[in-house]
């Protein structure tokens, strides 16, 4: 096979690969939240621990979903900070309740707006992790329902996190042998 047929099937594979990915993890995140009644998220963590990129969201509202992606765009770049910090530093799952009118003292400042413009009345966050690896985190979010997260809706959490795990591993394992010359 020439070099230029080689680079095209190469750049075909990697954006098929890309987008079958990101379309699993997509419908992944849709179906938790169906099974949990509330919205769902998943983000990834960056090499250097610094990010959680927004990887899925889902909530039945398109809308809402909209303003899910904004706030996560807007809090990645702070892994270590908010509501995050305690399952990246720590590797924990984090239950919030929020009363109207109050904001968790470890919100950032991105997540005070949010919290104080949409109706978010509990939070569920997990570390996802894979061989030992931390790779990102997943949360459940109730919005008006003043119903706080148990433990059930905690074991649901971290199945789903152990599946995106391995799917977000092997993202990881893609990319990494991936190489423009290999």
């Amino acid at each position: 096979m020439s070099n230029p047929a080689r680079g095209w099937l190469r750049a075909q594979l990697d954006r098929e690969v890309d987008c079958s990915v990101h379309t699993l993890l997509g419908a992944m995140t849709e179906r938790l939240s169906i099974a949990a009644g509330s919205a769902a998220t998943l983000r990834r963590l960056s090499a250097d621990g610094e990010w959680l990129s927004p990887v899925a969201t889902h909530h039945p509202d398109p809308g809402m979903s909209a303003a899910m992606i904004a706030i996560m765009e807007e809090t990645a770049p702070r892994a270590r900070s908010g509501l995050w910090r305690p399952v990246v530093e720590e590797r924990r799952a984090v239950r919030y309740r929020v009363d109207p009118g109050r904001t968790p003292a470890e919100a950032s400042d991105e997540q005070a707006r949010f919290l104080d413009r949409f109706p978010v009345t509990a939070v569920l966050g997990v570390p996802v992790e894979h061989d030992g690896r931390l790779l990102g985190g997943t949360a459940l979010v109730r919005y008006s329902v003043p119903r706080p997260f148990d433990d059930a809706d905690e074991a649901l959490l971290v199945d789903f996190a152990a599946r995106a795990g391995v799917v977000l591993a092997m993202l990881e394992e893609y990319t990494s042998l991936h190489t423009p010359d290999g």
